[in-house]
């Protein structure tokens, strides 16, 4: 068996190459405002969904620390609560709901790209952390994977 993967897991490279990223699209849609604007909606309709986005993504990334946390300090693994909804809710609260959130409260359509940049990456990153999970935990993951999405939560049973 292979060595045990960090609790961080893909965090720090899909964080550091998710933040580059919104960073340089913040900065273009300030230089160029009010260019980006998200403007066929109202800002209190825009400011009402971020919002809620906001209230249900924070608890969600919590819950998710503390579970992964719990998880990989006792060696299991965990396919109940947050992690029914997908295999991934740590990174998924960030893609799913606080990102999506924060660009709506920024009022920036093409803030709209950060969860989609985001999305991409995830797919293309989150193989190694599924890789060493199959290999830890082998028919038991293999049967968690095929019937949970892994990370738009409770959307498509097979979301590979």
């Amino acid at each position: 068996m292979r060595e045990k993967m960090s609790r961080w897991g893909i965090g720090p490279i899909f964080a550091s190459l998710s933040i580059g990223y919104g960073i340089v699209i913040l900065l273009t849609s300030r230089y160029f405002y009010p260019f980006f604007r998200i403007s066929i909606v109202p800002q209190w309709l825009l400011s009402a969904i971020g919002s809620i986005l906001l209230l249900i993504g924070i608890p969600f990334f919590l819950i998710s620390v503390r579970t992964v946390t719990n998880a990989y300090n006792s060696d299991s693994l965990v396919t109940n609560g947050i992690y029914k909804c997908c295999r991934h809710p740590l990174y998924s609260a960030w893609v799913v709901f606080i990102v999506p959130g924060t660009v709506l409260l920024v009022n920036s359509w093409l803030g709209l790209t950060v969860p989609l940049f985001m999305y991409v990456l995830l797919r293309k990153l989150v193989i190694k952390e599924e890789m060493y999970l199959e290999q830890v935990f082998g028919s038991e993951y293999r049967e968690y994977k095929n019937k949970t999405p892994c990370i738009l939560p409770c959307i498509g049973q097979n979301e590979t």
